[in-house]
């Protein structure tokens, strides 16, 4: 990953009231403190479940899109890009009620090749410091584990005219920021990463039990194929069934992708990939009444029995601290 020019504003939009901005009028300085935080804040977006991906909806003339092509044609400079954003963003909030306050990233980088426009909403939390005179001062902490909203924009592919090169991760503060955000971007929501995940897996799942007999030959497919899923997540790629296909069996490589085209699935030839949806492939896991219970796969038949005639579950050994609370109390 190589950042190419990046710039920052603060955003603060209190619940109820008139939303306020503070702009930055050049470009950050490129250096490692930057590419540091920059990797930090794309880590914690690519490890965001729930993403939307989508394209401009050609129906929406909204503002950004025109913006978007100034910007990529060079004639205006990102900073005028930002601020011109910015300004729309702004009037898009003050239609709303809730509240949200935060540092709204731009940055352009290459990946592998890819040209990709970053627009994040970074968390902050209060903080205090000691100043050069020893005073204690207040200050803005910003949290580069958490990205509150954002969109990750594929830059050649919407050049290309892709149907899918936006990515999109919603706010938790309420939904009407997050079609706020959308509104502003003026892009079409096509693909739930949630939605598809869920499907591989149960498609995969098919595929296991009419494929192998052997549960241990189960397992080690489910856990390639989840090896090779959660690094396509966390380097922000795509999951391509062919790829997966091949890395699940290389003798025979096209077996799954096969199987695939074969059964009537909702399943695209690349998928967007949902964190927890992946942790399926090698974890069950599963809550009721007061109980709740996690395992590896790897274990199921072995350490972890299943009765499903009697709907019953036997584990073979318990964790040392649970084995100590249950010796302390009974």
């Amino acid at each position: 990953m190589a950042i190419t020019e990046a710039i920052v504003h603060f955003i603060d939009r209190p619940e109820g009231e008139q939303t306020h901005v503070s702009q930055r009028r050049s470009l950050l300085t490129l250096n490692s403190p930057l590419e540091s935080l920059i990797t930090k804040v794309v880590a914690a977006y690519n490890n965001r479940s729930g993403k939307i991906y989508g394209g401009f909806d050609p129906e929406q003339n909204v503002p950004f899109q025109g913006l978007l092509k100034n910007y990529q044609s060079g004639e205006i400079d990102l900073v005028q890009f930002s601020s011109q954003c910015l300004d729309q963003f702004k009037q898009q909030l003050d239609q709303q009620a809730d509240g949200i306050s935060g540092y709204l990233l731009f940055a352009r980088q290459r990946v592998l090749e890819q040209e990709q426009l970053l627009i994040l909403l970074l968390s902050t939390s209060p903080a205090v410091f000691i100043d050069e005179e020893l005073e204690l001062s207040d200050a803005r902490h910003l949290d580069l584990g958490k990205v509150q909203l954002g969109a990750k924009i594929d830059l050649d592919e919407w050049q290309r005219q892709g149907s899918q090169y936006i990515s999109l991760v919603k706010a938790r503060s309420g939904k009407e920021i997050n079609e706020c955000f959308r509104s502003f971007l003026g892009c079409s929501e096509e693909v739930d990463a949630k939605e598809q995940t869920q499907a591989l897996v149960k498609v995969f799942g098919d595929y296991c039990s009419q494929s192998f007999e052997d549960q241990g030959k189960v397992s080690e497919v489910k856990q390639k194929a989840y090896e090779y899923c959660n690094e396509r997540l966390e380097s922000g790629e795509r999951v391509g069934l062919q790829d997966l296909s091949c890395a699940m069996d290389t003798t025979d490589p096209d077996k799954f992708f096969n199987y695939v085209a074969e059964h009537d699935s909702p399943l695209q030839e690349e998928i967007p990939a949902d964190r927890r949806g992946l942790q399926k492939f090698v974890r069950y896991s599963g809550s009721m009444k007061g109980i709740s219970v996690s395992f590896s796969e790897m274990l199921l038949g072995e350490q972890v029995v299943y009765d499903a005639e009697n709907d019953t579950l036997i584990i073979r050994g318990t964790p040392p601290t649970l084995r100590k609370q249950l010796n302390r109390n009974t």
